[in-house]
């Protein structure tokens, strides 16, 4: 067991990208993984995620939790595993006092990314998530997706929440994988660098994939149960503001937000999800804050938007 304590604001200093090459992890092509889970009380939920990552047909050479200032007690159980199994590593990390939403998730990424320099090199990262139950296959066969399609960057299956004892599954296009539970190849990582430090990195880092010409699948017929609905963390209607606002900073034309605030309109809440989404993306785009992507991310994902409004296979599109 690796157990240690850090201060949030080293990790938020040091953690955050530079530039997209200076990544450079080592890589073998020996269809290994390593996990790495940014977690912040997640006491209901993360002991059923431990005991799915245990019970896997596949398992990885090291699960590294990184455990974001958990005052529920979430810390406790993820530490009782760790004291049992050698390979899960619990980094504890000072409680700065809020959930950091978004940013503060990618910067927990680019600081596991950090640590994986120490490693011995394998050939797949994981982003797991600390609310999920899966098959005990579930990376098995996230596996198998990676070897029969070598251009295959980031894949993911299908999340569900349960709503009266149905599955109801999240909305995701195929191309855009799931960011519970996503595995990367570094190989093809270490083409887009870092997590960008933002809200939105989760859209960021498919764009960067696409415009490398990789591609991003999600799916549909591996499930997840996200035991969270996605994007509830501070409140719901919070979570369908911050899908506007995370659309405006990620590139989305006020065209295709639109038209994606209009489709909302057949899902619950119905007017409030789309009155919400349009709220959050004009608010920000008045302030005029800077989005997260470059002027050549936002060219690109506007072209891919074009793609999907005229019902066309983004896989055809050109990168360039």
């Amino acid at each position: 067991m690796k157990c240690c304590y850090i201060n949030f604001l080293l990790v938020n200093l040091y953690a955050r990208p530079r530039t997209m090459d200076q990544l450079n992890i080592k890589s073998e092509g020996n269809g290994q993984y390593i996990i790495i889970t940014p977690m912040r009380n997640e006491i209901r939920t993360v002991e059923i995620t431990i005991k799915a990552l245990l019970s896997q047909t596949v398992l990885p050479n090291k699960w590294i939790i990184l455990d974001d200032g958990s005052t529920d007690g979430s810390e406790k159980i993820v530490s009782k595993y760790a004291e049992e199994y050698p390979w899960i590593s619990h980094i504890k990390i000072a409680d700065r006092g809020y959930d950091f939403v978004g940013q503060g998730v990618a910067d927990l990424l680019n600081f596991g990314l950090k640590m994986l320099h120490d490693e011995p090199p394998v050939e797949f990262i994981a982003k797991l998530d600390a609310d999920l139950d899966f098959a005990n296959d579930y990376f098995e066969s996230m596996l198998l997706e990676m070897r029969q399609e070598p251009r295959l960057g980031i894949v993911s299956g299908h999340p569900y929440v349960l709503e009266n004892d149905n599955k109801v599954f999240e909305r995701h296009s195929s191309y855009f994988p799931s960011g519970t539970a996503r595995l990367y190849r570094i190989t093809y990582l270490n083409d887009i660098g870092y997590f960008v430090s933002s809200v939105g990195w989760d859209t960021v880092d498919i764009l960067r994939m696409r415009m490398h010409n990789h591609l991003t699948k999600i799916c549909h017929h591996i499930p997840v149960h996200h035991m969270r609905p996605m994007g509830t963390r501070g409140g719901y209607i919070n979570g369908m503001v911050r899908d506007g606002r995370n659309s405006y900073l990620t590139g989305y034309t006020p065209l295709f937000l639109l038209a994606r605030a209009l489709f909302n309109i057949r899902y619950y809440p119905y007017l409030l999800r789309t009155f919400c989404m349009i709220y959050g993306y004009f608010t920000t785009y008045f302030k005029g804050v800077p989005r997260t992507v470059s002027d050549k991310e936002y060219q690109f994902h506007a072209k891919l938007q074009r793609h999907r409004l005229m019902l066309r296979n983004i896989d055809d599109i050109d990168q360039q």
